[in-house]
């Protein structure tokens, strides 16, 4: 009887990992599937170093720039960044791109700096860690950070 409630008990807890979806596409797709996905929506592939695991992308007539970094052919994380020439567009993107994470990921973020200049948003899920910042400076700069990992400790 001890070995069944065993069992069972270890079936519970080794069910299947959920992961965060970036782009409709889930964080737990093969890289090079990942990758063959991202260039049908609009990406084309800047460099690439497999020996590393880092792909980085970039979006034609855009400031974007996504870097996909995969360990064993498995997704680690994923780094949008956005690089603008004036404060007020990247502000306005941080508060739409906020909006958005709260209404997919239907929860509100910890905001750990949140002054005018430079903001923090991050979203802990049973899936991953998505994390929003805003940095404005010399050169404005967005970055839109999703991993894989469950835990908080950086």
């Amino acid at each position: 009887m001890l070995a069944a409630v065993a069992a069972v008990t270890l079936s519970a807890c080794s069910g299947d990992r959920e992961y965060l979806d970036y782009r409709g596409v889930s964080m737990a797709t093969p890289c090079k599937a990942f990758v063959d996905s991202m260039t049908r929506q609009g990406l084309v592939v800047d460099t690439s170093n497999h020996e590393k695991g880092t792909v980085v992308f970039l979006k034609p007539g855009s400031v974007m720039q996504v870097i996909v970094k995969a360990q064993n052919d498995t997704i680690v994380s994923i780094q949008e960044s956005y690089e603008a020439t004036y404060n007020d567009s990247t502000r306005q993107l941080f508060q739409t791109m906020r909006e958005q994470l709260i209404k997919e990921l239907d929860m509100n973020p910890y905001m750990p700096v949140n002054t005018e200049d430079h903001r923090e948003a991050r979203f802990k899920t049973k899936k991953g860690i998505v994390t929003l910042v805003l940095e404005n400076t010399y050169t404005p700069r967005l970055d839109l950070l999703y991993e894989s990992r469950n835990d908080d400790s950086k």
